[in-house]
């Protein structure tokens, strides 16, 4: 019984302190991709952004639909 309380609690930290390690320090940028009078669709969206600058793409829809995409700043 204690074994696997005690693996559940090292899975935990583990996953917290890798979590913690990723968003420290790390800035991120953002940038509008317009696909015109096209409907944004996400798996486009997010394929652009990955391919382009290796960061995750989300549709918006504003006054006309756009991709946001966040990725990891240039240092």
């Amino acid at each position: 019984m204690t074994k696997p309380i005690i693996c559940v609690i090292l899975m935990v930290v583990f996953v917290l302190g890798m979590v913690a390690k990723e968003t420290q320090g790390e800035k991120r940028c953002h940038i509008n991709i317009s696909y015109g009078n096209e409907d944004c669709e996400s798996m486009a969206c997010n394929f652009d952004c990955a391919s382009k600058w290796k960061g995750l793409g989300e549709c918006v829809s504003t006054e006309s639909p756009n991709c946001i995409c966040t990725y990891r700043c240039p240092n």
